[in-house]
């Protein structure tokens, strides 16, 4: 005689046997769903909004340095034009030489009032570089008038965090001073970045 729970048990078999595949194929779909939900979709989103966020501050740099590039060739253009009364103003945007005490003190001026520690401050122009048989700084994108010079400043940084960090060079992008950062990098473990500049003044003496 057939008991009630032998009876239950073999439907059970019966439906397994002749449903396995899709109830196999419904517990794959439910795991996938799960696993996108809990651990790809999150991450996926975090991956666009990372991915948005450079692209955006990719697009604020090339624009700034698009309109910077437009303010040099201006000053470039007009500086035979201006009149020596104005001459000292003019010298706050593009210094008419290269006094390298003179921008040392007032890189130190912008991060120390910003509360942040300098560990190093290297100044040097491309051909001090060449001279020193260094190897050659990076090419400046600009189309740079014959008496034009540039220096490029490394500075090094400690006890900054990712929000000090971002509004230091966005002090230097606004600077009245002429200025290009060619190459930032922060290390959010050890609380050190690293940026270098790019300024320019007006050679006198060039022909």
């Amino acid at each position: 005689m057939v008991t009630p729970n032998q009876k239950n048990q073999d439907s059970v078999n019966s439906f397994l046997k002749n449903y396995f595949n899709v109830v196999l194929a419904i517990i794959l779909v439910i795991f996938l769903v799960i696993v996108y939900f809990m651990v790809l979709g999150p991450k996926y989103l975090s991956t666009l909004s990372t991915i948005k966020d450079e692209v955006n501050q990719k697009q604020l740099l090339y624009n700034s340095q698009k309109k910077k590039l437009a303010d040099l060739q201006a000053v470039t253009g007009l500086y035979k034009k201006i009149n020596p009364a104005d001459l000292k103003k003019f010298n706050s945007v593009l210094s008419d030489q290269y006094v390298k005490e003179s921008l040392f003190g007032e890189i130190e001026d912008i991060v120390l009032q910003n509360g942040f520690m300098i560990s190093k401050i290297g100044i040097t122009t491309p051909e001090e570089e060449s001279a020193n048989g260094n190897s050659a700084p990076a090419t400046s994108t600009l189309a740079l008038s014959p008496k034009l010079g540039e220096i490029d400043i490394e500075i090094s940084l400690t006890a900054i965090n990712y929000s000090g960090f971002k509004n230091l060079i966005k002090i230097f992008e606004t600077n009245l001073r002429l200025m290009d950062i060619s190459r930032v990098s922060f290390s959010a473990a050890d609380n050190t970045a690293d940026i270098t500049l790019r300024t320019y003044y007006y050679k006198t003496n060039a022909q």
